[in-house]
Order: structure tokens, then C-alpha cells, then sequence
């Protein structure tokens, strides 16, 4: 999924995902939740006080 996919299904700006990925910027709980939905994933992937481990490999077996 590109950018400007991911945020056009979250109303943002493709910016706003590049700063995302960069971590320049972190999310709200709102905008935690849009990433989430989209990806089906728990909220604890994107706000987590431990870090979380890379999840590339089940996110594309799927």
C-alpha cells in the first residue's frame, strides 16, 4: 500500500504518513485507531510503552 493510499483511507495527508514512518510525529488515539482499522490490528501496535517487534512477515503472509 502507497502513501497516498494509506491516507486516503485515514483522511490525512500523504505527509502525514511520511512523518509517521519517519517518527517525526506521533499519532493521536483517533489516528491510531484509522491506522489500525486498516490494517486490523490492535491499537497496542501503534501506542505501546515497550517496542514493538517488526510485524512484516505476518502482515504480508496474509
Amino acid at each position: 500500500m502507497s502513501r497516498n493510499q494509506l491516507a486516503a483511507l485515514i483522511d490525512v495527508n500523504p505527509q502525514t504518513i511520511g512523518a509517521l514512518e519517519r517518527g517525526d510525529h506521533s499519532p493521536s488515539l483517533d489516528l491510531a485507531f484509522r491506522v489500525c482499522e486498516v490494517f486490523d490490528l490492535p491499537v497496542e501496535a501503534v501506542f505501546s510503552r515497550t517496542e514493538f517487534a517488526p510485524m512484516s512477515k505476518e502482515l504480508y503472509n496474509r
